[in-house]
């Protein structure tokens, strides 16, 4: 009990000391003679990494920039978000305005019509039934293709 205390605790500790570096401003830190920490992020939602956000520097470190998501659903990325739907229904739309458009659409969809916790729950499960499903199929299949080959031909 007391390990797993001393545990959390460490963990914590780690967070808060990784979190504080993260947000303090550069100017504070360029001085400083220790090297870079690694940090590691986890998202639940799906990400497109564009090219120009991500950077390699000379110490083969990867640097990306990555744009906050919005909080609310304004009158201007409606108008873009229409604009950008009239312009992939003439057949005009760019590789770049098409990935603007999937980001935009994700955005509306969480922003205006945020699924219920219940329902994200059904889906997780019916994933991972699909999951299960789709392997037990595999093996059957690959049971078959073995068993017809053992088989004497007639």
């Amino acid at each position: 009990m007391k390990n797993e205390v001393f545990i959390a605790r460490l963990a914590r500790g780690a967070v808060a000391s990784t979190m504080a570096a993260c947000l303090m401003p550069q100017s504070h830190t360029e001085k400083a003679a220790s090297p870079p920490v690694a940090r590691e992020a986890a998202f639940t939602d799906q990400m497109s990494m564009p090219y120009r956000g991500t950077q390699e520097g000379t110490d083969r470190a990867v640097v990306l920039t990555l744009r906050q998501t919005p909080t609310d659903w304004d009158k201007r990325m409606e108008r873009e978000f229409r604009n950008l739907a009239l312009e992939e229904l003439r057949g005009a739309l760019s590789a770049e305005q098409a990935k603007r458009l999937d980001q935009l659409n994700g955005w509306r969809d969480r922003l205006l019509c945020p699924q219920p916790a219940e329902e994200i729950l059904l889906q997780i499960k019916r994933d991972r039934l699909l999951a299960r499903m789709e392997e037990i199929i595999n093996d059957y299949v690959e049971f078959q293709e073995a068993a017809g080959k053992k088989r004497p031909a007639a």
